[in-house]
């Protein structure tokens, strides 16, 4: 690729208080510019000199407009300029708006110069820049790349662009518009001088149908008649009034030819009719635009017209056999021109009277006959024009001259023969030959025309043998139609013109190709298998273009059998064509085109990391899609925060598809580093979190959330809400306290304890996504510990302490709580076994008749932990209501216990009368509680001594009677002894079992059930 050297002019023409500097003064401060050094400081910090080297038509064409006073061409100059950007841009979707904002980061440069040149910038970029460092680096990489293109970039560093110095900027851009449009474009023009002038002398080139031409870039292009006329030579019919347009309307006339070269040439609208039009027109900005004419082409369908089709013929433009007098006729053919205006015009000889040209069309579009009258001898000029535009050949000079010898002619004895004249064995690229013998004919010369289906004239070659007779050959271009005209003394003869069609002698839409590959790359060297067996006999030939044009060597093999290989060996990235030919007839399914690639793309691996989220103690797999990459070795590493490499399975795939399989083992980020062909894909970041996050877990649900009991029996309900703790699905169960199961570890493991140390069995249901259900039964009274934890790591406010009350499994007995068998003045007790309903606080409230001293007391003692021994004095005669909570709960069940209180006189003794309580315990027993037969049980009945001021109400009353009844409901001896105020029974047992004491006193017995155990006779 040939390099051009580019220019960029500070234009930085400021003096020293910022003001704009006079036309001369910019200009001596411009020049002296040119000519100093400048140091420019690199991203790295390190300082280059670069000697600023211009081409004077470079440095002529910017500044031409720095100097300029009028500072409109800046504005111009940036419409224009960011439009030529975007027209780039929007391939990649992109645009920027501010050219002194939008290109600071650099990422858009780097983009542009991508688009321009077809190639990568190859260096490291920062794709999201966010600080100057960042930026600048981005900049100096698009430097760095345009001087490996060869543009040189002078009296600019990184910080004008990031700083949006628009007059820099504009320079730079004009840099890139001069190399990759301007200069690309003209690098085939020698007509010397500068770029300035080759582009203006391009323009001409195009203008030169229409006579006129272009002197500059500036006030000539100002009314738009100029631009009318250049669009209508490039495409002629569609400004066919661009002559008569007034150059007062010259935005209207701009806008008009903008609008259909943009509509029918793809030119962009990069500049604004308005701004064309200003009397600030900018040449820079008008060159952008104009240069893009330079390789347009005009698409199928456009209105236009061609003139170089139209065919004229007849004696009135050969002269052959025209006589003074006589009329002149001829035949104009624009029936391929397209529709427009036919002009015919004669002039005469020096001095003649006006010639009169009188022609119609037939009845076959575009095609015209007509007639002049010569009158005098002499020369006449004919002039046919379409559309204004001359047609081939135009203007015919016609000679005419007076009856002679010379137009006594007979054309019917010209003799024409040959292959030339039939088509019999002739193909395309093949010499076609005829013969003239006109050796009878009359003094004149034959005159041949030949006319190819495309109405192109086709080139001959005449050879004279000197004796009247011409041989006359021809190479046939293509397949078709072709009319060979043979005039004699300006005169067609008899089978004039012959009608020489050319056929194919073979079909080569049998032709059959395999093995064509849509896509191969540097390195592969395909074979194309092509069968001509049933497409007739024939030669087949091909020709392989590479992308820049050359022609590609090949290998072609055939059996001559009609099967055919083609190898190639393609050295170039880009499409290749392959055309193929066949008996001359070129294979309808054709061209073929191969797109040749490089041998490895690395920017075409595609890694599929998800969503760059994986989970600790998870297999993640990524995926690697090489299948487009080419050829070439590819290489991952995974590395921790700490740079270590880790372990991974690979599952290759020979289709270019491979599976990478990580575990991570720890929190934190992870690198995955890709490689191609040994060059760098990519370094792709994944964040391995816990599968469940703790810290965003909400547990609740019964005995969680307050302090209330569970109830043994019934199901104890919880919740597990993971929706927001989830980074993907989870696994929640009951833990494995045994260590013996083969699962692999949950994300969450439950487990509650219950008061014996035993694990619960749990109900675990996934009742949403993420929220799950948790249920277990306490089974006994006490205190339980529920746990959720994530390998070891526990759950907020883990472990929770449960406790279970089981008030069914809560016994209370004895005397005290019974409506019989409670005397008034004496202590009386009952027992609460709590013992399997879990440690709480005993509360016993009485209500009933006395207060202060006379309101009964309860007195609660546990000797066993849960079993409560509960004492009480009823010191007076009634009914009374006993309230008996465990905790919470009342273990009465709604109804208060009644025990009902009796009075009773024990008798009278001296000087008192006194108030007993009956009282059997064993403390009063003297014997152990199995004893043998014939021992002594003592049992003591103890008067109370604290009731003495209410003896007066007892009454009179005879003393208790005691009665021991044994097994066989047979009385036991006893004797009875009274001494301070206690009665001592002494029994004495005769046989085995359970003895049962009764206290008679007056009328009622009081039989006391839980004596029955008091003592048991063994022996």
């Amino acid at each position: 690729m040939k390099k051009f050297t580019r220019f960029n002019v500070d234009a930085e023409v400021n003096g020293n208080n910022g003001e704009p500097l006079r036309s001369d003064d910019a200009g001596r401060v411009i020049r002296a510019s040119l000519r100093k050094r400048k140091k420019l400081r690199t991203s790295t910090g390190q300082v280059e000199t670069m000697t600023q080297q211009v081409n004077e038509d470079e440095r002529q064409c910017y500044l031409d407009d720095v100097i300029s006073e009028n500072v409109g061409w800046i504005r111009i100059q940036e419409k224009t300029f960011k439009r030529w950007i975007n027209e780039h841009l929007k391939h990649r979707k992109l645009e920027v708006e501010d050219l002194t904002e939008d290109l600071g980061d650099g990422l858009a440069l780097i983009n542009l110069l991508e688009i321009l040149s077809h190639k990568s910038i190859g260096q490291h970029f920062t794709k999201k820049p966010k600080i100057n460092a960042q930026k600048m680096e981005n900049i100096m990489a698009t430097f760095k790349f345009m001087k490996g293109e060869g543009i040189k970039i002078v009296n600019i560093d990184s910080t004008d662009i990031i700083q949006g110095n628009m007059k820099l900027t504009l320079g730079l851009i004009w840099t890139l518009i001069f190399n990759y449009q301007i200069a690309a474009n003209l690098k085939d023009d020698n007509s010397g001088g500068g770029a300035k002038k080759k582009l203006l002398n391009q323009i001409n080139i195009k203008l030169k149908p229409s006579g006129r031409k272009a002197k500059n870039f500036t006030t000539d292009w100002a009314d738009g008649t100029l631009l009318a006329c250049l669009v209508n030579c490039i495409a002629p019919g569609l400004i066919p009034h661009h002559t008569k347009m007034n150059p007062d309307d010259r935005v209207a006339n701009c806008a008009l030819a903008m609008d259909l070269a943009e509509t029918w040439m793809d030119i962009p609208k990069l500049l604004a009719a308005e701004d064309m039009t200003s009397a600030s027109a900018d040449d820079l900005s008008n060159m952008t635009y104009l240069s893009g004419f330079l390789d347009c082409k005009v698409k199928e369908g456009a209105p236009v017209v061609y003139p170089n089709r139209a065919i004229v013929r007849g004696p009135g433009v050969s002269g052959v056999g025209l006589l003074p007098g006589k009329p002149a006729t001829f035949e104009v053919d624009a029936s391929k021109c397209g529709v427009g205006e036919v002009k015919v015009i004669v002039d005469g000889p020096e001095g003649s009277d006006p010639i009169k040209v009188e022609y119609t069309q037939t009845d076959t579009p575009g095609i015209y006959t007509g007639s002049y009258m010569p009158k005098d001898e002499g020369e006449y000029v004919v002039n046919v024009t379409f559309c204004g535009v001359d047609v081939p050949k135009a203007p015919f000079a016609v000679n005419i001259y007076g009856d002679g010898p010379r137009n006594k002619v007979d054309p019917k004895k010209v003799i024409c023969e040959g292959p030339g004249l039939t088509g019999e064995d002739i193909l395309p690229d093949e010499k076609a030959w005829f013969k003239i013998n006109y050796a009878e004919a009359g003094p004149a010369e034959p005159k041949v025309e030949i006319v190819g289906p495309d109405s192109q004239p086709v080139p001959f070659n005449v050879e004279q043998d000197g004796k009247g007779e011409q041989y006359v050959t021809y190479k046939v271009p293509k397949f078709g139609m072709f009319n060979v005209a043979v005039n004699f003394g300006g005169m067609p003869l008899p089978n004039s013109p012959y009608k020489v069609k050319i056929a194919p002698k073979v079909d080569a839409s049998k032709v059959k190709i395999s093995g064509l590959a849509q896509t191969i790359r540097i390195g592969d060297n395909p074979v194309f298998d092509i069968d001509t067996s049933a497409a007739g006999e024939g030669k087949l030939e091909a020709t392989i273009i590479s992308p820049t044009g050359k022609v590609v060597k090949h290998v072609h093999d055939d059996d001559d059998k009609g099967h055919h290989t083609l190898k190639i060996s393609p050295s170039e990235v880009g499409s290749y064509t392959v055309n193929l030919v066949y008996g001359k007839v070129p294979v309808p399914t054709g061209p073929y085109v191969v797109k040749v690639r490089p041998e490895s793309e690395p920017d075409k691996v595609k890694v599929d990391i998800g969503t760059g989220n994986i989970r600790i103690g998870q297999p993640s797999i990524f995926k690697i899609d090489s299948k487009e990459a080419g050829y070439g070795d590819l290489k991952v590493r995974i590395l921790d925060d700490q740079g270590k490499e880790m372990d991974f399975d690979y599952d290759q795939n020979d289709h270019g598809l491979d599976e990478f399989t990580f575990t991570p083992k720890k929190e934190g980020d992870y690198v995955i580093d890709v490689k191609f062909a040994g060059q760098p894909v990519g370094e792709f970041k994944v964040a391995a979190e816990p599968r469940l996050k703790l810290d965003r877990l909400n547990i609740f649900g019964d005995g969680l959330n307050s302090n209330k009991p569970l109830k043994v029996g019934e199901e104890c309900r919880m919740t597990i809400d993971a929706s927001r703790a989830m980074t993907g699905d989870v696994v929640i169960r009951e833990k494995d306290t045994s260590g013996q199961s083969g699962d692999s570890p949950a994300d969450l493991e439950l487990l509650v304890v219950g008061p014996d140390g035993r694990p619960i069995a749990l109900d675990i249901e996934e009742s949403d996504d993420g929220v799950f259900k948790v249920s277990f039964t306490p089974d006994k009274a006490g205190d339980y510990l529920f746990v959720a934890e994530c390998e070891g790591v526990a759950a907020p406010k883990c472990p929770v302490p449960l406790k279970a009350r089981g008030l069914k499994a809560i016994k209370v007995y004895g005397p005290g709580i019974e409506p019989t068998g409670n005397l008034c003045g004496f202590d009386t007790d009952f027992t609460v076994d709590a013992r399997e309903a879990g440690e709480e606080k005993l509360v016993v409230d009485i209500q009933g008749v006395g207060t202060g001293e006379y309101k009964p007391q309860p007195t609660i003692t546990e000797p066993k932990k849960g079993l409560f021994h509960v004492k009480y004095d009823v010191p007076l005669h009634n009914n009374y209501k006993l309230a008996v909570k465990y905790g919470e709960e009342t273990l009465n069940k709604g109804k208060p216990f009644t025990p009902k209180v009796h009075t009773h006189n024990v008798g009278v003794f001296a000087n008192d009368r006194r108030r007993v309580e009956i009282q059997v315990t064993r403390m009063s027993l003297q014997a152990p509680a199995k004893s043998s037969v014939d021992d002594f049980i003592d049992l003591k009945l103890k008067y109370a001594q604290r009731f003495k001021a209410l003896a007066a109400v007892c009454g009179p009353s005879q003393p208790p009677a005691v009665k021991v009844l044994g097994p066989g409901k047979k009385l036991v001896d006893t004797k009875t002894t009274v001494q301070d105020c206690i009665y001592k029974v002494r029994a004495s047992p005769t046989e085995k079992g359970t003895h049962k004491v009764i206290v008679r006193c007056t009328d009622s017995d009081l039989v006391y059930g839980g004596f029955n155990n008091m003592f048991e006779i063994t022996k």
